[in-house]
This record gives structure tokens, C-alpha cells and sequence, in this order.
């Protein structure tokens, strides 16, 4: 049987592993990161289970209580200046709430031998309920051009193509919304 849990500080090793896995992206052509840049990733990831506008939900398994499935999100907000490169500022101001605040997608992770089988839609699912309860009424998620499944799961479940193009990279992505 499986169930759907908010993370805890015990599932940020698994959090961490997960991220670093690039499972469904383009891999960097680095290899390896050095201690200094695992602990500074730990710490990025840590603060999805710690901050007030960050969280994870998980999916396990519950005979082995084994992680199969997680989705990291933050409430992010399109007239903020962020340091690094964003396409906030090229979408429609209409599309987003008057405090400019959204739901952003981190990162959607489905065990391998657990994909094809509705997971990644109950997430999601999960996700709208957590965004409502936060007074959100926009998630935002990007994916590679070559991602066709993750674009159809998008498309099947009312999220709209909004963009498409590079955002920190050469790699095309497709920006998706859902009005909730």
C-alpha cells in the first residue's frame, strides 16, 4: 500500500540523492561535486524541509516504508528580483495572483519501477490541495522540450503551455501553468 506524508528532517538524505540524480535532465558534464559543494547542496535542500514557503511530499511505500515517489515545491513570487535567472518577469502579470505569488515545482521524482502508474498525478494532485491551503491560485513547473511524458502529464492534468525556450542553459524547456 502506498501512502502520501509531508518530509521530515530524516528524509533529507533521500531528498539530497534524489536532486543530485538529475534523473530526466540533462546531465552536467561534471561528475562530481567536491565536499564543500555536497554540503552547500545539502543545505539548498535542507531548506525545503525547514523553511515556511518551502516543503516536500513524499509517497512510500508502506510495508518497506521506502521513499517511491517525492515532489518539491516553494511559493515563489514573479515580481521579486531573484540573483539567479528566471522567466518570471516574461510571463503575463495577468496569469498570477495580485501579491504576485506562486507555487513553483523544484523537482518531481518517480521511482523507476513505480512510473507509468499515477503517481506523479497524485502528487500533483497533493500539491493543488497544499497550494490552496497556502491561498495560492498558480503552479508553475518547466521540464526539457524532450520530456514528452512529463509535458503530456502536464497538459492531461490543466496545466497550460506558457513558454518555451532556454532558461540558465542552452537546454530548450517548456514552462507549464495551472490555474487552481
Amino acid at each position: 500500500m502506498l501512502k502520501i506524508r509531508n518530509a521530515v528532517r530524516t528524509d533529507l538524505e533521500f531528498l539530497v540523492r534524489i536532486d543530485l540524480k538529475n534523473d530526466g535532465y540533462t546531465v552536467s558534464n561534471k561528475l562530481d561535486l567536491t565536499d564543500s559543494e555536497k554540503k552547500d547542496h545539502c543545505k539548498k535542500i535542507e531548506r525545503f524541509l525547514t523553511e515556511r514557503d518551502r516543503g516536500a511530499i513524499l509517497m512510500e511505500d508502506t510495508g518497506s516504508h521506502n521513499p517511491i515517489a517525492m515532489i518539491m515545491y516553494s511559493i515563489a513570487n514573479r515580481d521579486t528580483t531573484y540573483p539567479w535567472k528566471t522567466i518570471y518577469s516574461e510571463l503575463d502579470r495577468a496569469l498570477f495572483q495580485s501579491d504576485g505569488r506562486f507555487m513553483e515545482i523544484f523537482q518531481l521524482w518517480v521511482h523507476p519501477d513505480y512510473r507509468r502508474l499515477g503517481l506523479a498525478t497524485k502528487l500533483k494532485l497533493k500539491l493543488e490541495e497544499e497550494a490552496r491551503n497556502r491561498h495560492v491560485d498558480l503552479i508553475y513547473t518547466h521540464t526539457e522540450q524532450s520530456n514528452h511524458h512529463v509535458i503530456e502529464l502536464n497538459k492531461k492534468i490543466g496545466y497550460e503551455e506558457v513558454r518555451r525556450g532556454s532558461i540558465w542553459d542552452d537546454v530548450i524547456r517548456v514552462s507549464l501553468i495551472k490555474k487552481l
